[in-house]
């Protein structure tokens, strides 16, 4: 039992996903720091709170089940079930009865090794959503050098959108999903989830969207949605692969020749329907992709996914097919009792399995490797404490063959958290071991060619409501080869009309191999780490000033040394953001 329901506040998207637990080198999707930064800078009806948190991949299973039987923002509010993270987002939210116009124009530019330039506009009119996306990289020419826009309708029973837009559903086997892939502590709240149906596109990830027009019917029958999209991407065909470039960056020579040299043109279809205790879904895709040199790769694709509630067990699946015959699958059960969860999930990708848009939870993620693997991640909630423990084991498969035991992992972790009003404590440890030969090793021991071993230890104290002070310590030991030590002190100092945020990191590592992670001075939009990977001393300063005429601006400064004793030429990192709400 937490007690009573909390009465504090976050005040960005960032220290959100801090308290839910994610990690420096945590996968975050774009769309859920979009999503959470909208809740909390945007006054919002709440039903939009409801559609918006339904919609994240990184809400805990438990707080959505109270989400979708919640009356009002009040019976949220006043709920001592929901974790911290979520009472405190409730708290942030800002809600109107009636907004009949909603738009928020965000402008963001940093320099660090070049410009970045970032503008952004989401709004709601009526019925209508609409998203704009301009993007230019360091080194790109073009101000504009990515776009994306969508216009969305909305009705009772039917969704229209035109533009860049997801279809999400099932659980990645063949169109993306509601759960970043990333293993660790917070997996146990993301992985039992499926899709969202059809989304706007917000990201900046320019090779993961779908241009053309998609939409959704409700009936009596269950919901069909759709996708019909014709998407240049970056990349070129090579034999029967397809070869996607995935950072966006049109720098050198070799990056303009992939700059829109494939096209690709699919259509997807998707029915699935909530029935009295579970859920049943059915995805079908055909994919063609082209080259300007006439070459031609064609994909199809099939899965049925599906989840069901049995008082405290909550079951999920997919099962996909494609065009070769090829079957993989996902699945597991999620516990739930009291103070206690336990989730444990089944996996099996074949080799060169290749759907649509593929985002499984996996540990490679190569076009020819497959794996098969098993997790498990336990949680335990007891006054002040939670305890949570993972374990996963995985298999790489380079060939469809019973006789190959290749790049074997195993990795766990453990992690002791206590929360207090005025004080907080975080300590963790993770392990890595990984084989990279072949050999049976059933019932052999394993002979394990790589070990890495990380530790966490933080303390948080926040004297006062408007003050809190951080202290964290990290460490990385590779093998006997290398090892790192870093340590942050942060703090978060808020008065009238300012938020100030300080970082002091030093950090002491080998090489590459024993790198440190740490989280940057994030803007809206950012949630971008920091690996440490050489002698480093980093100071930083964010100060973001607040107006109550719903315009915000940021402004970010960081210079890193090559040494411990701040010697030699600094490097400057500079970033301004400007964020208006009307």
């Amino acid at each position: 039992m937490w007690g009573l329901p909390s009465t504090e506040k976050i005040h960005s998207a960032e220290d959100w996903f801090v308290l839910l637990g994610y990690d420096a080198d945590s996968s975050i999707p774009e769309e859920d720091l979009n999503d959470i930064q909208q809740l909390i800078n945007t006054p919002v009806a709440y039903s939009d709170v409801v559609l918006i948190l339904t919609g994240t991949s990184v809400l805990p299973v438990s707080d959505l089940d109270i989400i979708l039987k919640a009356k009002d923002m009040n019976d949220l509010k006043s709920n001592n079930q929901l974790s911290i993270a979520t009472q405190r987002l409730m708290n942030s939210i800002r809600i109107v009865e009636v907004n009949p116009l909603k738009l928020s124009i965000k402008e963001k530019i940093a320099y660090q090794d070049g410009i970045r330039h970032d503008w952004r506009a989401i709004g709601n009119f009526g019925n209508y959503d609409f998203g704009i996306l301009l993007e230019k990289d360091p080194g790109e020419q073009n101000i504009f050098d990515h776009n994306s826009v969508y216009l969305k309708w909305n009705s009772s029973n039917m969704k229209f959108i035109a533009g860049d837009h997801q279809l999400i559903g099932g659980y990645g086997l063949v169109a993306w999903r509601t759960t970043s892939v990333h293993k660790g502590f917070e997996t146990i709240n993301t992985l039992p989830r499926q899709g969202k149906g059809i989304k706007g596109y917000r990201s900046s990830n320019e090779y993961w969207n779908t241009r053309g027009f998609g939409g959704e019917q409700q009936t009596q029958y269950g919901k069909f949605t759709y996708s019909l999209g014709r998407t240049y991407q970056d990349g070129s065909l090579e034999g029967e692969e397809i070869k996607l470039d995935k950072t966006g960056l049109h720098i050198t020579q070799n990056d303009l020749l992939k700059q829109n040299q494939l096209v690709e043109n699919a259509a997807t279809v998707m029915w699935n329907n909530n029935f009295t205790s579970y859920q049943l879904g059915v995805l079908l895709n055909t994919q063609s992709v082209s080259d300007n040199d006439g070459g031609n790769i064609q994909h199809s694709s099939v899965s049925i996914f599906t989840s069901e509630k049995q008082n405290d067990l909550h079951w999920f699946g997919e099962t996909a097919f494609n065009n070769n015959l090829s079957i993989a699958f996902l699945g597991g059960v999620l516990f739930r009792s009291g103070t206690i969860k336990y989730l444990t999930s089944l996996r099996y990708y074949p080799a060169n399995f290749r759907t649509y848009r593929a985002q499984p939870f996996s540990e490679w993620q190569g076009q020819k490797e497959g794996e098969k693997g098993i997790f498990q991640n336990v949680q335990l909630k007891y006054v002040k404490h939670v305890i949570s423990i993972y374990s996963d084991i995985a298999e790489k498969i380079d060939e469809n063959t019973l006789t190959t035991s290749n790049n074997i992992k195993y990795e766990s972790g453990i992690r002791w958290q206590w929360f207090g009003k005025k004080h907080r404590f975080k300590t963790q440890l993770r392990k890595s071991n990984q084989l990279q030969t072949t050999q049976i090793y059933f019932p052999n021991t394993i002979n394990y060619d790589i070990y890495r071993t990380t530790a966490k230890g933080q303390y948080q104290y926040q004297p006062t409501k408007n003050l809190d002070v951080r202290w964290q310590i990290n460490s990385t030991f590779y093998n006997n080869e290398s090892q790192g030590l870093g340590i942050e002190t942060r703090f978060n100092w808020e008065i009238p009309n300012f938020v100030i945020t300080g970082s002091w990191i030093t950090a002491n590592v080998d090489d590459y191999n024993g790198r440190v992670y740490f989280w940057d001075l994030n803007l809206p939009g950012e949630m971008r780490s920091l690996a440490v990977s050489d002698e480093k001393q980093l100071l930083g300063v964010k100060i973001k000033m607040k107006s109550k005429n719903n315009y915000q601006i940021y402004m970010r400064w960081r210079s890193a040394w090559d040494s411990m004793n701040f010697s030699g030429t600094a490097d400057q990192r500079y970033a301004l953001a400007i964020q208006i709400i009307l």
